[in-house]
């Protein structure tokens, strides 16, 4: 996969190194089980058309810039853990438009004309609810128009689960409340974190990118991956802590070697940081009744 850092204005430079392609639109923090239709649709619709399958992002969530509302400063998929979810996608193309107020203030139109049309789009692919150029004006009905018949549109409708739109902002919510286990059913796998271990015997530290969203504090029950290597621990994440590091106590001694890159798996919740609760997987009404 080829990675392409675009920066306002768009060079005309990048744009005539550009190469056919179908073009998958978003943000895609997370790349969860939505994400993933998006990304495929755009796939297939490129392996029929022999195209190069291409994915445009942001550098950093657009409410960093955009002052309305939340603002989003953590990520589910820092940039470069993205990257390589992406590459596992088939993605060819990466183009990562670094977000700014010049870039935010483009209108729809001139979106299209520059950073579609100008890198070589026969295809665009978005979800429902995409929005571009200046004040989110452009949408996917929008998207047809200023196509101008240039390129094709297509629109991939919501993907729920148990009644939940599968979304990043759910995601968030999940990892917020603690509800760890939760994520595997929207993303697609067991939620993680890439980093790099560090110490001896059952007690070691996870030094990690700090973008990365954490989960509320607590102790969480997690598992260490090398390669085949599992390991059993337990991690408290603290209100105040050493931003990119992490404090895991494991079951038995850890067989990695300093400096290891490893994945953190956040497996369950175990207990609020004072311990005072301890978390119930099922309803507490229902867990009550099996009483």
């Amino acid at each position: 996969m080829r990675t392409i850092q675009i920066h306002y204005p768009i060079s005309t430079a990048t744009q005539l190194d550009s190469e056919r392609c179908v073009m998958a639109l978003g943000f895609f923090d997370g790349v969860h089980l939505g994400h993933q239709k998006i990304i495929k649709t755009a796939k297939r619709l490129a392996d029929e058309k022999n195209l190069k399958l291409a994915v445009m992002t942001f550098s950093h969530h657009p409410s960093s810039v955009i002052k309305k509302g939340k603002i989003i400063k953590n990520y589910i998929t820092p940039l470069s853990v993205k990257v390589k979810v992406l590459k596992q996608l088939g993605v060819d193309l990466l183009y990562v438009i670094d977000f700014n107020e010049e870039v935010a203030k483009i209108p729809h139109h001139q979106f299209v004309n520059d950073y579609l049309c100008g890198l070589n789009c026969a295809h665009v692919v978005a979800g429902f609810d995409y929005k571009y150029g200046f004040k989110g004006k452009g949408d996917m009905e929008q998207l047809s128009i200023d196509s101008a018949g240039r390129f094709e549109v297509t629109t991939v409708p919501k993907l729920e689960k148990d009644e939940e739109k599968v979304s990043s902002t759910l995601l968030r919510e999940l990892i917020s409340s603690g509800k760890v286990e939760k994520i595997r059913e929207y993303l697609g796998r067991n939620y993680e974190v890439l980093g790099e271990v560090k110490g001896r015997g059952r007690t070691c530290t996870i030094n990690f990118d700090p973008d990365y969203y954490l989960p509320c504090p607590g102790q969480y029950e997690v598992t260490i991956m090398k390669g085949l290597f599992h390991l059993k621990g337990i991690c408290e994440v603290k209100s105040v802590h050493h931003p990119g590091q992490l404090m895991v106590t494991l079951f038995h001694d850890q067989l990695f070697d300093d400096h290891s890159n490893v994945r953190l798996q956040w497996d369950n919740f175990i207990a609020d940081f004072e311990m005072d609760a301890f978390h119930a997987q099922r309803d507490f009404r229902e867990l009550e009744m099996s009483i």
